[in-house]
């Protein structure tokens, strides 16, 4: 960033290049060049960030009523009551997330000794590690000179040991004083810090705005932020400065408990402030879905690393009712969802031929029955019936990791038995065969949502499913499409009379998938179930439409400071500033 004045009448003279050393390749001199111009010179602007972590502050909570200092920051900032901490809420499992660049899944902190769980399966061997960005920052750009000041004291012993210089406060106002005393005294790229009364006030009396001592918590350290801000506007080289403020919570709470997975534990806000912003409160589109991962079938010992962690649904035993998703029963049948494939170690397409939704006994030659599988980095249908399979190919999987709405279509066409499959609601695919026999496509295993007892070769799949439908029917490409583009369908659609399975799949009712479809089967959950919140990027929802997470800290304050992250360091945190360009940055002179 560059801050400009001008010179009129500037002479600037241009010398040719030089040979420097006998021996080295000679050029010749050109020309001297005189040119009088007006220049605008340029003094050089330093960007920095003051992240401050507001922590057990609520998203909706605060949004109820925004105190006066934070609601003058929103004048000029990209704002959201709406972002989410990651499903493990206590406050070392968020501090490293927002710290790390990465999930509870990927770091395994859980308390504030900051070691990494050990892995259930391989007990004795060594964690993968994900060092703070200050360890990061110190290694990649040692110029750059960090401060914390934080009421953990593990944050400073543990966490952010890289530091140039912490503080442990003892008190939100002794946060105040060593901050102000910082801003006043060093020249930080970057300050961390760390307020706890709020998070106090909640576990003491609740996570509510309606109550009074949360409520004054609020207002109290607003009053803080507002003496940081102006110690911050009074620094000497002020104008020098570009500063980015990232005001957030690192987890939210419910009644006078925090830790777990629900909603508003994990509710937190994230505002992200520059004088050059212009206001935009930022809003998100939420999934919910179950991680369905390995398996859970006992017996199974050459993948038993994976029982730990593996979930699926299947009845057992199959419930009779369970038929009437076998197409040989129905003569048609359409079966779509939403469906997010999830990386292993970075890989997407680790998994071969491994089937994730469907009703027969194996995806292997023509057994019979119908299944999605996922061969390599693509999707494809199969449909058998015990000598004949079809099996369209649906097309690759993102390595992105975007949710995708898949549909596949069993019926006859002009008499010849036909598959039609669909990704986001544009045909992909299709398959015909006049040997193929309708109605020996039945199969007596239970309709499945996650691993299959039979791979034909490779490891489950790791994924996301939800809002899954089944019909009696070959429903049109207009239905498949206003599918593919909304989460859920209304109670007027229930009551089709070729709906016969619907699964939102965002929650258990007494440890099963409940089918809206009323009297039609419930599938049961095997396993231990995790409920998932992500960001929709289906095609339908407006590219403007962002879900801030924890992990995103790290890779904004990188991008702000203009420091490189290396792909080896295996963050997911996404980069979200850099859509409002435009705003802050000057243009070239």
């Amino acid at each position: 960033m560059k801050r400009l004045f001008n010179i009129k009448k500037t002479l600037v003279f241009v010398l040719g290049a030089m040979s420097l050393l006998a021996g080295c390749t000679k050029y010749a001199n050109p020309s001297a060049t005189y040119e009088d111009y007006e220049q605008n010179l340029q003094l050089p602007v330093k960007r920095k960030v003051l992240f401050i972590s507001i922590d057990g502050l609520v998203g909706q909570e605060l949004k109820k009523s925004v105190p006066s200092n934070i609601a003058e920051l929103l004048k000029t900032s990209k704002y959201t009551f709406e972002s989410i901490a990651g499903d493990k809420t206590n406050d070392a499992s968020t501090w490293m997330s927002m710290m790390s660049g990465v999930p509870y899944d990927l770091h395994h902190i859980e308390d504030d000794s900051y070691i990494p769980r050990p892995d259930e399966n391989d007990p004795h061997a060594n964690p993968v590690g994900y060092p703070s960005m200050l360890y990061r920052l110190a290694t990649v750009a040692p110029t750059q000179k960090s401060y914390v000041v934080a009421r953990d004291v593990a944050i400073n012993t543990k966490l952010l040991t890289s530091a140039e210089q912490t503080y442990d406060a003892s008190s939100d106002a002794d946060v105040k004083k060593n901050v102000v005393d910082l801003l006043e005294k060093k020249n930080p790229d970057l300050a961390i810090v760390q307020f706890k009364d709020v998070l106090n006030a909640g576990l003491e009396k609740g996570f509510s705005i309606s109550i009074p001592e949360y409520a004054a918590a609020i207002q109290k350290v607003d009053g803080y932020l507002g003496e940081i801000l102006s110690a911050l506007k009074a620094r000497k080289n002020y104008a020098t400065e570009d500063w980015l403020i990232i005001v957030t919570s690192n987890h939210g709470g419910t009644g006078k408990v925090y830790g777990g997975n629900s909603l508003a534990e994990r509710n937190t806000f994230s505002i992200f402030q520059n004088p050059k912003f212009k206001a935009l409160e930022l809003k998100s589109d939420i999934i919910k879905s179950m991680r369905f991962f390995g398996f859970y079938d006992a017996g199974q010992s050459n993948y038993a690393n994976y029982n730990s962690n593996a979930f699926r649904a299947r009845n057992n035993p199959v419930l009779s009712q369970e038929s009437i998703y076998d197409v040989g029963k129905t003569g048609e049948l359409t079966v779509d969802a939403k469906v997010k494939m999830n990386p292993t170690n970075g890989v997407f397409d680790y998994s071969s031929n491994a089937p994730f939704l469907g009703k027969n006994q194996s995806r292997t030659g023509s057994t019979p029955g119908w299944a999605f599988f996922k061969s390599g980095n693509a999707l494809t249908f199969f449909v058998a019936d015990g000598s004949t399979n079809m099996q369209p190919g649906m097309g690759p999987v993102s390595s992105a990791g975007e949710w995708c709405h898949i549909a596949a279509v069993v019926s006859k066409v002009n008499n010849v038995p036909t598959v039609k499959v669909y990704v986001n609601g544009i045909k992909t695919g299709e398959a015909s065969s006049a040997s193929f026999n309708m109605n020996n496509a039945v199969s007596s295993t239970g309709l499945t949502f996650g691993y299959f007892p039979y791979i034909f070769s490779g490891l489950p799949v790791d994924m996301q499913i939800c809002d899954v439908h089944i019909y009696n029917k070959a429903m049109s490409e207009e239905m498949i499409k206003k599918n593919a583009e909304r989460i859920g369908i209304p109670d007027t659609e229930i009551s089709n009379s070729n709906l016969i399975g619907y699964w939102p799949m965002d929650q258990l009712v007494d440890n099963k998938f409940v089918n809206k479809i009323s009297g039609n089967p419930d599938i049961a959950a095997q396993g231990t179930s995790r409920l998932l919140l992500m960001g929709n990027n289906l095609p339908y929802v407006d590219p403007g439409t962002i879900l801030i997470q924890s992990e995103d800290m790290f890779t904004q304050i990188f991008y702000w400071l203009e420091v490189k992250t290396q792909r080896e360091w295996g963050l997911t945190g996404q980069v979200f500033l850099n859509k409002y360009e435009v705003e802050f940055l000057l243009p070239k002179q």
